[in-house]
Parts: C-alpha cells; structure tokens; sequence
C-alpha cells in the first residue's frame, strides 16, 4: 500500500513546490489538496469548524499541484477533492488535460459534490440531482478528453460538436475516484468512477463500509478488484491502524488531514518523518505490526 499526504493548502503552509520534494524524498507515493471554490457565510455552520479558517483561504488546487509536479520527477498529485459541479465544464476539461500532460500523467482527480449551500449558490442544480448531473458532467468531460469532435447530449449538459484540447496524458483520462459513501450514492457514481476515496471519519466500522461498498460495485456489474481503493486517514493513526486498511485491500491510504497541531506549519516536517518511517512497512505484503 502506498501513503500519501493531503495538505491544507493555504498561504500559511507549506508552499505545494516546497511540499512536493519533502514528500518524495522521504518516499511519499502521493500529495494531494482539496478545494471550496466559494464558502457562503450564510453557510458557516455547515463546515467544521476547526477547519473553516483554513478552507475559507485554500489555494486553487491545479495551480497548486502544478507547483508541486514541476518540482518533483515521479510524485503523483491528487484532488481530495475538486468539486466539478462548482466548475465551467470546458475550462474544467482543458485544466485537468493540461495539467495532466505538464506533470507527465501523475494526475488522480478525486471528485465530490460538495456542500448544499455552495452547489446551490454556484449553480441551478437541485441537491437531489447532485449525483445524476455528476454523472452526465464525467460523460461530458470524457467526450472533450478523448473525441477529436466532442459532443453530448444530456440531461444537464448540452453541446454540439466543438474542439476541446489539450487530451490528457493519461489515456482515456486521468483516474477519477469517487468521494461517494453510502449505498445510493455509490449507485450513482459506480457506472464512471476509476475508484473510491472515502474518508476513515465517516464510518463507524471500515470494514463493514468496504464490503458494503464492494457489494454495491458488484450488484452493479462491476469488478470491486478493478477499482483504486484509497482512504484518507483522519487525525495521526497507528502503523496499527494503516496496516489494517492495507490488509482489508486499500491500494493506498493519504494522511494528514485533522493531524495534531496541523494549524501550525512547523509540525507538517516532523509529522511527514514519523509516517516517512512507515513506508517501507506498509508496502510490504503482511505488516509486522498485524502479525
């Protein structure tokens, strides 16, 4: 199982082309940053509030993964998550395809819905068609990402032929993970999701939680095994902890969100070497730590 890490990323942490060579020097597969493109105060009460501070001051998460890709050589860089809904669809196309080609195909876009009050105030989409228009705007943005004449016809996305470049370098596209959870939700996602990125937070019991959703996959005709399992860990868990994700089948497990004193910059470095020393064992096949 490969680590991860997910960044706050704001003016007060560690700059992206800063972060990115930590994490690949101490052998970090991944850095990943998330995004709220707008906070309505209206809806302050929504959001954590140990967080809100922080969200509200993110930076762009491309411009930001960009940074980090130009200064590291193999580290892949992740969303956790961009909230497509919130976006212009062809500039989300060509955004996405750019900065999968300028970091040499090491993009993985976790995508979710985000918050009532942010997807009502940036777009006309009811909240009970949240996960439907999700669906018809990946249908979409594949048709920009692969057809040289791209075209769709749905039912919250509309458009004759037009010319959409660059492609991505990964070809179809840049693997897509679901930050669905819950049966219902999973139903909705599972047709065009590449995998599955919940948070560990969510659940009482992550194993019963990666069943249900391996049932949910394989009732919809699909094969579980195919899927890229990721779980962000919530707050500083054990080498316990991680390893039992790694046994139950996740493919890769991004730390750092919720850590201890993570509003304080000057403890991501120490916090980066005490998960650094875990690498090697959570990529081995059986944890010394489950044995």
């Amino acid at each position: 199982m490969d680590l991860g890490f997910v960044s706050l990323n704001t003016p007060r942490d560690i700059a992206p082309g800063v972060l990115g060579p930590e994490l690949e020097s101490r052998g970090f597969e991944s850095m990943w940053v998330g995004e709220h493109a707008q906070i309505p105060v209206s809806a302050k009460d929504h959001f954590p509030a140990g967080l809100l501070g922080a969200q509200k001051r993110m930076w762009d998460p491309f411009l930001s993964l960009l940074a980090a890709a130009q200064a590291t050589t193999d580290l892949r860089i992740g969303t956790a998550v961009v909230l497509p809904l919130e976006r212009e669809l062809f500039t989300l196309a060509k955004e996405v395809a750019t900065l999968d080609q300028m970091s040499g195909g090491r993009l993985l876009l976790g995508v979710g819905v985000g918050f009532r009050a942010e997807l009502e105030l940036s777009r006309s989409i009811d909240w009970s068609d949240r996960y439907p228009a999700l669906g018809d705007m990946v249908a979409a943005l594949d048709s920009l990402w692969t057809d040289d004449e791209s075209e769709h016809h749905g039912e919250f996305y509309d458009f004759d032929p037009v010319w959409s470049y660059p492609k991505p370098h990964q070809r179809p596209r840049p693997p897509l993970l679901a930050a669905a959870t819950g049966p219902k939700a999973t139903r909705d996602c599972v047709a065009w999701a590449d995998g599955w990125l919940p948070g560990d937070a969510a659940f009482r019991d992550v194993a019963s939680a990666l069943a249900d959703f391996r049932r949910t996959v394989e009732e919809a005709g699909r094969d579980p095994a195919t899927l890229d399992l990721t779980i962000m860990a919530w707050g500083d868990p054990s080498l316990d902890v991680l390893a039992t994700y790694r046994d139950l089948g996740f493919n890769r497990v991004v730390v750092g969100g919720g850590q201890r004193g993570g509003n304080d910059p000057s403890t991501t470095l120490p916090f980066l070497d005490r998960y650094a020393a875990m690498v090697d064992e959570l990529r081995s096949t059986t944890s010394n730590a489950s044995r």
